[in-house]
């Protein structure tokens, strides 16, 4: 019995050993910062919860933004975990979620003073936490207290409707509160205004929902049903894309913050996008709460559109257009003209990405990028050797080389690979990499190569042209290699 006895003692101290985390330890008083890393999803006890939660709300009292945002995102997390944990203890319940919200929330408040910005870095964080109850009525109770208090200085008035009106506070009825809502897009707070694009953004996305739409994401029928019923009386799509297009112009900071949330499929915003384009600010109005950024869905959007990208020079945002013509890696014919033109933009950092990108896939030597040095092309009897350099000092390597044929339309697999290895042999590459993805990339230590083909094969036979990317301080010089 005394064997068996400790028998089972050493299989409760092995299976403590195996299943706590190691970052878990009495180290963290000395270093609370090393909670951060804990894996979130291990079986704690009740105990080591209620540590976990007292280090990370001490941790946002810390002066560095990289700390205290990432305790409040971790304190976000952990409320999660825990309720939705599998413990080993047959007897373990977790703490009701109110009691963690509400010291997360009083720790939240102690800190505005100090630091004003961790109001509005809270409650861009919590937006989903805050969409599930009892949840949504705890952080609006909350913000209706900070409006309550009389000595109050941070977060001011303006702040704390702003995050109510992110966070739900008008997310019933569009009958009940969409009057409101049209008001406040002329508020002369842009992060209320903005807020309230955004809530009406929310209005039109369930107005256009489908019952495909609902099935797809695993939602019931009924939640579809509600979402309808919430936006009678609603004006369609399009009008509101005009009002908000009109509110844009008027004053910037509402149509990214619409834009952000509506559903894009279905509809053609080429139009209503370009016009907002050409009278809104650059760059466009910050907000805490969500991406204000047309322009960044302008360039995905307009990568194949010339007549856009034309547009957009026309109206003087040669930045983006430069974007949108460079965000697709292949050449898209139509563009060509317009990259040639932007490389003759008077900003030489224009002039370098179109020069580049006209090098990686048009098989075109711009000239004022090569006077400008960030091109160059050296001609041979079986390629056309490109090189592109950055040109942040002198005698810099290449950050990338491009093989292309020379004479034929295209280059044999082997011909290819026999001028890698010239160009780029061993002893400058370094060794193969294997944490990598294989396919057409070919990674290694210091850079890596694709092989551009057009059929979407890793072993086509022939290859449109070659790109080595060189990522290293190792000298590098391919024309004393060929």
């Amino acid at each position: 019995m005394i064997q068996e006895e400790d028998s089972q003692q050493s299989l409760e101290v092995v299976r403590e050993q195996i299943f706590s985390p190691e970052t878990f330890s009495p180290h963290w008083n000395s270093n609370p910062v090393g909670i951060l890393d804990i894996p979130l999803e291990f079986p704690y006890s009740l105990k080591e919860w209620d540590k976990i939660f007292e280090i990370l709300i001490g941790l946002l009292d810390r002066k560095e933004f990289q700390i205290w945002d990432r305790a409040i995102n971790r304190l976000i997390q952990a409320l999660e975990m825990e309720g939705a944990q599998h413990s080993n203890c047959d007897d373990y319940k977790p703490r009701p979620t109110h009691e963690r919200l509400k010291s997360i929330l009083e720790a939240i408040t102690a800190q505005t003073t100090d630091k004003p910005e961790i109001f509005a870095t809270f409650c861009s964080h919590c937006q989903f936490l805050a969409e599930k109850s009892p949840n949504n009525h705890l952080i609006l109770e909350w913000l209706d207290e900070l409006t309550a208090l009389e000595d109050r200085q941070v977060p001011t008035e303006e702040e704390i409707v702003a995050a109510k009106i992110f966070l739900g506070a008008y997310d019933s009825t569009w009958q009940e509160v969409g009057t409101t809502l049209l008001e406040l897009l002329d508020h002369a707070d842009r992060h209320i205004r903005a807020c309230a694009a955004y809530q009406i953004g929310k209005f039109c996305s369930k107005a256009t929902s489908c019952r495909e739409d609902v099935w797809e994401w695993g939602r019931n029928d009924k939640k579809y049903v509600q979402g309808k019923q919430a936006v009678v009386g609603m004006p369609p799509l399009q009008a509101m894309m005009q009002l908000i297009r009109s509110k844009e112009l008027e004053r910037p900071g509402v149509a990214g913050a619409f834009w952000n949330v509506i559903p894009k499929n279905g509809i053609d915003a080429k139009e209503w996008l370009l016009e907002v384009l050409a009278h809104s600010q650059e760059p466009e109005p910050y907000s805490p709460y969500f991406p204000c950024n047309l322009a960044f869905d302008a360039h995905e959007r307009f990568s194949r559109d010339a007549d856009a990208v034309r547009r957009l020079i026309d109206m003087g945002r040669a930045g983006l257009a430069l974007a949108a013509a460079t965000d697709e890696p292949c050449k898209v014919a139509p563009l060509e003209p317009l990259l040639i033109e932007l490389g003759h933009y008077d900003d030489s950092e224009i002039t370098r990405i179109a020069s580049w990108h006209l090098a990686y896939y048009y098989h075109y030597l711009h000239p004022w990028g090569e006077k400008l040095k960030y091109v160059e092309l050296v001609k041979l009897s079986e390629i056309d050797l490109f090189l592109l350099f950055s040109r942040e000092h002198e005698f810099e390597p290449p950050y990338a080389a491009v093989i292309y044929p020379g004479t034929h339309q295209k280059l044999s697999r082997p011909l290819a690979q026999s001028w890698v290895d010239q160009i780029f042999p061993e002893v400058v590459r370094g060794e193969s990499r294997k944490d990598l993805p294989l396919g057409n990339h070919h990674w290694y230590q210091r850079g890596y190569v694709t092989y551009h083909a057009s059929t979407p094969n890793a072993n086509a036979n022939l290859i449109d042209n070659v790109i080595i990317g060189y990522r290293s301080k190792f000298p590098w010089n391919p024309k004393q290699l060929i």
